[in-house]
């Protein structure tokens, strides 16, 4: 990843907030359930008397799934016209201190592009936003789509599988067992000890356990 120069920052100087939000980052290829999960995450925190904020990034220059959480009452900022983990990384900074100075909250979930690196946007954020408490990363692996993935934008995947601290394999409830089984296999051969839930958001299918392991 190249340098990032912030005007009137120097490298390593966040400048943010004495105590930051706890900071989930939602990844995953399009089409694998990532606006809903990231509602529901946030319904859940909001329960438990937690402000949540959303920062929502899109590729293109308009948003599409934005509006959807915005109209949910959660703050949401969106970035447009790249990727947080690359092109808009002084973005995704100037947009978690606005956030922590103006709303203060205890939580900022990310939901980078599909094809976005997680571990890029961590490393910014620890260069840049020390002052966050806390990043985890969750993960969205598509088991319905997740062979023809694989042959297509393998190594991307590997990436975000790698980069995660949990791993929601979404879909479920479409595959038989047999392919469920494959998906949960591959997931876990980069790294066996790495929680996995199985996960199907429309049936809410372990919803549940998926809060559990991203917020504990």
């Amino acid at each position: 990843m190249g340098s990032l120069s912030i005007p009137g920052q120097a490298a390593g100087d966040a400048r943010g907030p004495e105590r930051g939000p706890r900071l989930l980052v939602v990844a995953g290829f399009l089409g694998s359930g990532k606006t809903t999960l990231v509602l529901e995450i946030a319904r859940r925190l909001v329960a438990a008397s937690r402000r949540v904020a959303i920062i929502e990034n899109e590729i293109g220059d308009v948003g599409v799934d934005g509006a959807a959480l915005a109209a949910e009452g959660l703050q949401v900022r969106e970035l447009f016209g790249g990727c947080v983990c690359c092109t808009l990384q002084v973005g995704l900074v100037d947009a978690l201190k606005e956030l922590a100075r103006t709303y203060h909250p205890d939580y900022v979930i990310v939901e980078p592009t599909g094809i976005a690196q997680p571990s890029d946007l961590t490393t910014t954020v620890a260069r840049y936003a020390e002052w966050v408490e806390d990043v985890r990363v969750l993960t969205l692996i598509d088991a319905e789509r997740h062979e023809m993935l694989v042959e297509v934008i393998g190594p991307m995947l590997d990436g975000q599988v790698a980069a995660a601290d949990v791993v929601a394999v979404t879909k479920v409830d479409t595959v038989d067992d047999g392919r469920l089984a494959a998906v949960l296999a591959a997931v876990r051969a980069d790294d066996a000890t790495r929680p996995v839930v199985e996960v199907s958001a429309p049936v809410g299918l372990n919803v549940d356990e998926l809060f559990e392991a991203v917020t504990r």
